[in-house]
C-alpha cells in the first residue's frame, strides 16, 4: 500500500515539477527578450479604416467611462467608427442611449447595435459587427478597459507587414492595490502579461490575443473562419487558428491599457474558471493540428505546455488529497535517497512558480522592494494558488468533456458590484457552493493533520499543513459573501450585546 501511495505521490510531484521547469524556461526566454534593443516604431504610411468594437453585456457601472475613453481615441473621423455591440438585458442600453444623447459630438461616429438574440455570446457579437462594416481593422475593448487617446496611433503602425494579423497591448490594472485580493490577482496576471507573453512573442513562439486591448486585421479574421463559439475562450482559439495559417501576432509589452480587476472572489473564480475551461477546449480542438503540422519542434513543444497548463490543477488537488496519507503511511519507509530528492522536487514544483510570479513584479516596475516583498510573501501566494485549484480542477474537467458553453461575463465596477448575476442560475450557484464545500473539507483535513503532527513534535510539517489548510478555509469564507449575501447582511445587522 505504501509503495503504491509513494508511486502516485511521486507521479503527481513529477508532473508539477515538469510544469515548474517550464516556468523557469519562460524566465530564461524573458531574460533574453529584455536584452533586445528598443525598436524604432514603424511607419504605416496610411490611415486605414478602423472599427472599434465594444462587446457589452450588462455593464451599467463601467460603460460610461468606457464610452468617454473610446470616444477620445485619435484617428481621422472618416476612417474610424465605433460599434457598441450591446447584448444587455438590464439598464445598460438606457445608460448608453442617454450618454449618446448628451454627447452628440463625440457620438457622431458611434453605432449602438442591439442583436435580436445573444447567439454565440461575445464571439457572436463580434462576428455580427464585422458584417455591418467594411472596416479593414477591428480594435476590441471589454467594458472595463480605458484606452488612451494615442491607442491607434501607437498600435496601427505595427501592421506595416502584410502577414501581421493582430497587434496586442499589455494589460495594466488600475485597481491593483485596492485590496489584498486584487494584489494577488495582479501578481498572477502580471506573470502572464509581463513574462509569458513577452517571452513567447520575442522567441517567435505561438502566443494568444487576450480578447481585448488589441487590433485584428479583417482579412486574417476571414481567412481563419472568423470568430467561433465552440469554446468559451474564443480569443485563444482564433489566435492559434491564425498562427496555424501562417499569420503573425505582435505583442507590445511596452505599451499598456489600464483595466479593472474583479474585487470579489466569486467573480475572480468565475473568470479563471472560464479561462481554464476554454484553454482545455482549445487544446482538444487545435493541439492535434499543431503537432501534426510542419512547424518547428520548439513551437510545437511550447504550444503543448501553453495549452495544457490546466493539467496543473488536477495535480494540485490530488497533491492536497494525498499529502497527509503520504506523510502518515509512506514517508518513513523510504530510503535516504528519496528524503534527499523529495525536498528538491518540491522546491522545483513550488519554487519555480514563485520565481515566475516575483519576476513579473520586479521587471514590470524595476522595483526590488516590490519583488522582494512578494518573495517574502511567497507562502501566501502558493497557499492562495493551491486553494483556487479546486475551482480550476472542476473547470479542467468541464473543458475536457464539453464544447462551448455560456460565456459568463466577469462583473466589474469596483466595490459597488456583487457577483449575484453570476449566481442567478441554479447550476452556477450549485457549482460554486460545491467548490466551497470541497475547499472547507480539504481545509479541515489539513488543519486536523497539522494538529496531529504538532502534537507529535513535528512543528515544520504542522506549519506547512496549517498554511495550506488556512488557505482553503479563507478562500471558502471569502466566497460565502457572494454565495449567501442575505445571510451575511442579517449577521452584520444583529445587535451586539
Amino acid at each position: 500500500m505504501s509503495t503504491l501511495l509513494t508511486a502516485v505521490y511521486f507521479l503527481i510531484l513529477f508532473g508539477l515539477t515538469l510544469y515548474g521547469a517550464h516556468r523557469l524556461k519562460m524566465l530564461v526566454l524573458y531574460w533574453r527578450a529584455m536584452k533586445r534593443p528598443v525598436l524604432v516604431e514603424p511607419d504605416l504610411g496610411r490611415t486605414p479604416k478602423v472599427c472599434i468594437q465594444l462587446p457589452l453585456f450588462n455593464e451599467p457601472l463601467v460603460v460610461e467611462a468606457l464610452l468617454e475613453k473610446v470616444s477620445s481615441i485619435r484617428w481621422p473621423e472618416s476612417e474610424c467608427e465605433i460599434q457598441i455591440l450591446d447584448d444587455s438585458t438590464d439598464e445598460t442600453p438606457e445608460i448608453i442611449a442617454r450618454w449618446i444623447e448628451q454627447n452628440s459630438d463625440a457620438a457622431a461616429r458611434m453605432t449602438h447595435v442591439r442583436r435580436p438574440k445573444r447567439e454565440g455570446y461575445k464571439a457572436g457579437a463580434l462576428k455580427y459587427g464585422i458584417e455591418l462594416t467594411d472596416a479593414e481593422f477591428f480594435a476590441i475593448f471589454d467594458a472595463d478597459f480605458r484606452p488612451e487617446p494615442d491607442f491607434l496611433e501607437r498600435m496601427m503602425p505595427h501592421f506595416v507587414a502584410d502577414d501581421v494579423a493582430v497587434v496586442q497591448a499589455r494589460w495594466e490594472f488600475a485597481n491593483r492595490k485596492q485590496s489584498l485580493l486584487t494584489r494577488f490577482q495582479a501578481v498572477f496576471l502580471d506573470a502572464h502579461f509581463v513574462v509569458e507573453q513577452t517571452a513567447r512573442a520575442a522567441a517567435g513562439l505561438f502566443f494568444n490575443f487576450n480578447g481585448t486591448a488589441g487590433i485584428w486585421r479583417r482579412t486574417a479574421l476571414l481567412d481563419v473562419g472568423n470568430w467561433t463559439s465552440d469554446t468559451v475562450t474564443e480569443d485563444l482559439d482564433i489566435s492559434y487558428r491564425a498562427q496555424l495559417r501562417g499569420w503573425r501576432l505582435v505583442y507590445l509589452d511596452r505599451y499598456s491599457v489600464p483595466s479593472e480587476l474583479p474585487e470579489n472572489l466569486i467573480a475572480f473564480k468565475s473568470q479563471q474558471r472560464r479561462w481554464t475551461k476554454g484553454g482545455i477546449q482549445v487544446a482538444r480542438k487545435v493541439l492535434g493540428q499543431v503537432m501534426s503540422s510542419s512547424l518547428p519542434a520548439r513551437v510545437k513543444r511550447e504550444a503543448w505546455w501553453h495549452l495544457t497548463i490546466g493539467v496543473v490543477h488536477p495535480l494540485l488537488v490530488s497533491f492536497s488529497l494525498l499529502f497527509l496519507p503520504y506523510l502518515w503511511f509512506a514517508s518513513d519507509q523510504l530510503g535516504a535517497w528519496w528524503h534527499l530528492a523529495n525536498p528538491a522536487v518540491v522546491l522545483l514544483a513550488g519554487g519555480a512558480p514563485v520565481a515566475f510570479y516575483v519576476a513579473g513584479q520586479f521587471f514590470q516596475r524595476r522595483e526590488w522592494r516590490e519583488g522582494l516583498g512578494w518573495l517574502l510573501a511567497s507562502p501566501l501566494l502558493l497557499s492562495f494558488g493551491l486553494a483556487l485549484s479546486v475551482t480550476l480542477c472542476a473547470a479542467f474537467f468541464e473543458g475536457l468533456f464539453s464544447n462551448g458553453g455560456e460565456f459568463v461575463r466577469t462583473p466589474k465596477g469596483g466595490r459597488q458590484v456583487r457577483s449575484g448575476g453570476l449566481l442567478t442560475q441554479m447550476r452556477s450557484r450549485t457549482f460554486f457552493a460545491s467548490v466551497s464545500a470541497i475547499e472547507v473539507a480539504l481545509g479541515l483535513i489539513l488543519l486536523n493533520g497539522a494538529v496531529q503532527f504538532g502534537m507529535n513534535g513535528q512543528p515544520e510539517i504542522a506549519a506547512t499543513l496549517t498554511l495550506k489548510g488556512v488557505g482553503f478555509m479563507v478562500v471558502a469564507f471569502l466566497s460565502s459573501g457572494d454565495l449567501w449575501p442575505s445571510f451575511w447582511r442579517r449577521t452584520s445587522t444583529l445587535p451586539v450585546s
